[in-house]
């Protein structure tokens, strides 16, 4: 059985796909642990996307968004400096 190139774009979509979104699910819990609920749905949002164009992309999505959730402090830290 052979694959027609419409079969081996769309296996080729959906694989790329389910590696944005595991990837994407790494700054949303970590988000979620970290009480940044804004960037954890950016986060999986726009790695799931990323993933879907390219691996890569997913990649380096993945990589920005868990150092801009690591690295901004939180919103319970900058109510409490603010008092």
């Amino acid at each position: 059985m052979e694959l027609t190139k419409t079969q081996f774009y769309l296996y080729m979509f959906i694989a790329q796909l389910i590696i944005g979104i595991i990837f994407g699910l790494v700054p949303f819990f970590l988000g979620r642990k970290r009480g940044k609920l804004n960037l954890s749905n950016w986060g999986l949002l726009v790695t799931i996307v990323a993933g879907a164009i390219s691996p890569l992309g997913a990649m380096i999505s993945l990589i920005v968004f868990v150092w801009m959730i690591v690295k901004k402090p939180s919103q319970s830290a900058e109510s409490t400096t603010a008092e």
